[in-house]
């Protein structure tokens, strides 16, 4: 077995590199961006999903969000609400509509709108298809 380092100085390795960089920049250039951009689902806005007082999955939400919502804040301690504001349908998902907001300090601050979709499948429930988060104010 000939070590990989051999395989890249490989004239013919390098001429097929050129050549798919060329075809990929000809494409780029007569496909819109848009055309290649991953679809943003925009769910029909429903009544959420409650069994017994409790809105489905809310607490699994509250569980898997705040990683990624603190990998944004420079400080410790970082505590946050969730207001449902719609269940949501999308094709072949359903999910909810939400509002995060940042409580601790005495604070009760915007801090992003969450979409979150889920399969209709037995074993798929509350387990992310699409997330979309818009952390702008």
């Amino acid at each position: 077995m000939q070590p990989l380092h051999k395989f890249v100085l490989n004239n013919d390795y390098i001429q097929g590199e050129e050549q798919m960089k060329r075809a990929l920049s000809v494409l780029l250039s007569i496909v819109p961006l848009t055309t290649i951009a991953a679809t943003i689902p925009d769910g029909k806005t429903e009544k959420p999903f409650v069994i017994d007082g409790e809105v489905i999955c809310l607490k699994e939400i509250q569980k898997q969000i705040p990683p990624y919502l603190k990998s944004f804040e420079e400080e410790s301690g970082v505590k946050y609400k969730y207001n449902v504001k719609s269940g949501l349908s999308y094709k072949d998902t359903v999910g909810l509509r939400l509002q995060i907001n940042r409580v601790d300090s005495g604070l009760d601050m915007r801090v992003a709108d969450l979409d979150y979709y889920w399969l209709q499948e037995r074993g798929s429930l509350c387990q992310p298809t699409y997330m979309v988060v818009d952390r702008s104010q």
